[in-house]
């Protein structure tokens, strides 16, 4: 590692890498390689009003330096400060939501402490025996941490239908469970909506499978599940394909989604955005015309007091939903209201089994 000029040579070449690097990410790079959030959590994240990645970057090019004069103690003292605080970082993360770009930097220093390290032990390089770091050890936990939960993370849920667009709502569903089948037919066709299948049965399995052969041949949702409540455990070696285990990961993957989320039942229903049926519904033109009308042709003196908002009665509550004008539900709204009621009217898994 140290040749007759007393250079650095490997440790420089990695320093001047990461100096790279930091630069690169701190410029706002276009090649987007993270896939957590963790990267939009930590992206203007400073120190004393001085983005990190820059920090980073002034302190590779002076261990950078420092291997160019082979400077091999300053260097791993240095070095070893630069690692400690990225540790600190890593345990912030741990705790948080860990960012792919941290963890590149991560592993540059920790690169090259080990090799600031390694020549201020072995300055001939003759390979004499090491003793084990234990600041590389804590630093080492803490990145398998982190990478677990990127990993975790980065394993997207999957989706049995396809939408076009972003879908507004999430439905993760079970084909045994009754509220699962109430869910399916109130949101499929009137909203923008996705259904992520799950396992809360062992039948499940193979009734997804059909659903999903199903839908490949153009049938709706609704349609795919009464097909799929008649299929059977096919048995033998096709209940262990490679296609059958890998649905089953998928369905593994969206279940834990559901309980990451904070639930243990399905359905598990989330929202992107204000769902439309909490939106105010604006008046039409032409009631507003209406209105403006009656305004008109009733005299000023004649018009009664107008009740206190203390004295005013509240309106009823059909379906989880306010009235409005004293109608018996909404326009637009759900055939079926009482899948949003509150409290929910039907869920099964975790504690409560789904029903035969």
């Amino acid at each position: 590692m140290k040749n007759s000029h007393g250079v650095l040579s490997g440790t420089l070449c990695l320093a001047f890498v990461a100096v790279v690097y930091c630069v690169w990410t701190a410029f706002g790079n276009d090649v987007n390689v993270c896939v957590t959030e963790g990267c939009s959590l930590y992206q203007d994240a400073n120190l004393g009003g001085v983005s990190l990645w820059w920090i980073g970057a002034v302190t590779f090019a002076v261990l950078a330096l420092l291997a160019l004069v082979g400077a091999a103690r300053v260097g791993r003292v240095i070095a070893g400060l630069a690692l400690a605080g990225d540790i600190l970082l890593l345990l912030l993360m741990a705790a948080t939501a860990p960012c792919i770009s941290c963890l590149g930097a991560a592993l540059f220093f920790a690169g090259v402490y080990a090799c600031f390290r390694r020549a201020d032990m072995d300055p001939q390089g003759k390979g004499a025996p090491m003793r084990r770091s234990i600041l590389v050890l804590c630093w080492l936990v803490l990145f398998l941490i982190n990478a677990g939960a990127s990993a975790r993370l980065a394993a997207s849920v999957w989706s049995i239908s396809d939408p076009s667009g972003s879908p507004s709502v999430r439905v993760f569903y079970s084909p045994s469970c009754s509220a699962c089948a109430q869910a399916i037919d109130a949101l499929s066709g009137n909203v923008s909506v996705a259904f992520y299948p799950v396992a809360e049965t062992p039948d499940d399995v193979y009734m997804v499978a059909a659903m999903r052969e199903a839908v490949d041949r153009g049938l709706n949702m609704k349609e795919a599940l009464e097909l799929a409540k008649k299929a059977e455990n096919p048995g033998g070696l096709a209940a262990i394909s490679p296609d059958m285990l890998w649905l089953r990961l998928r369905l593994l993957r969206n279940k834990a989604h559901v309980y990451l989320s904070g639930s243990q039942t399905v359905p598990f229903i989330e929202y992107h955005g204000l769902p439309a049926m909490l939106a105010p519904k604006p008046e039409s033109k032409a009631r507003q015309k209406q209105a403006a009308d009656r305004k008109e042709e009733t005299p000023a003196q004649d018009a009664a007091p107008r009740p206190s908002a203390a004295s005013l009665p509240l309106e009823p509550v059909t379906g989880g939903l306010t009235p409005r004008g004293g109608n018996a539900a909404t326009e637009n709204s759900f055939e079926n209201s009482s899948l949003f009621d509150d409290p929910v009217v039907g869920s099964c898994g975790g504690q409560t089994p789904c029903p035969e």
